[in-house]
């Protein structure tokens, strides 16, 4: 049984009537949209196959730059995976990030080819040039070697970097 009246807005409860708020059922509905807008993607792009968990999850990182609990709820349902695994997954990675970040991130992959190739300097570099708003890091191996030295601006990876304006460029933009 239907627990809504047609085309009034009202839901019937078991001892009287509720109005329901128009503006909580469009919201409801721009969620329910951007949870399956989300769910299309995933089966465009990924089989139904829990082995895909840690490329959706870099999917997720790129696409919002962190992993929106919704997001990670619709990935468990595509990939027909616990909760507690894709939140595990999630965890266990530090280039994901489970909530939105404040500022202008970069990181720069400290691994053994990017550091031989330069990381060390542009991390001086950046020490020297950096403002308030610009968060530097060091992350471990990103498994860019082929195209070291890598450097990550707000997430999104870019390899064979040199200190210089280039890289300002980059970062700013």
């Amino acid at each position: 049984m239907d627990k809504r009246w047609p085309y009034t807005g009202i839901e019937i409860e078991k001892f009287g009537y509720r109005m329901l708020n128009r503006s909580n059922m469009s919201s409801n509905n721009e969620e329910r949209k951007r949870r399956n807008d989300l769910r299309r993607e995933l089966i465009d792009k990924f089989p139904r196959d829990r082995s895909y968990l840690l490329p959706a999850l870099h999917f997720l990182q790129e696409k919002f730059a962190y992993l929106p609990d919704w997001g990670l709820e619709v990935l468990g349902w595509h990939l027909g995976v616990p909760a507690s695994e894709v939140y595990g997954t999630a965890t266990t990675y530090t280039e994901l990030l489970l909530s939105p970040p404040a500022q202008k991130t970069v990181s720069v992959c400290d691994g053994v080819a990017c550091r031989e190739n330069g990381a060390t300097q542009i991390l001086e570099f950046l020490s020297n040039k950096t403002n308030s708003d610009l968060k530097v890091q060091k992350t471990d191996c990103a498994f860019m070697c082929s195209v070291a030295p890598a450097v990550s601006v707000n997430h999104r990876w870019f390899g064979r970097q040199v200190p210089g304006d280039v890289l300002l460029r980059l970062i700013e933009n």
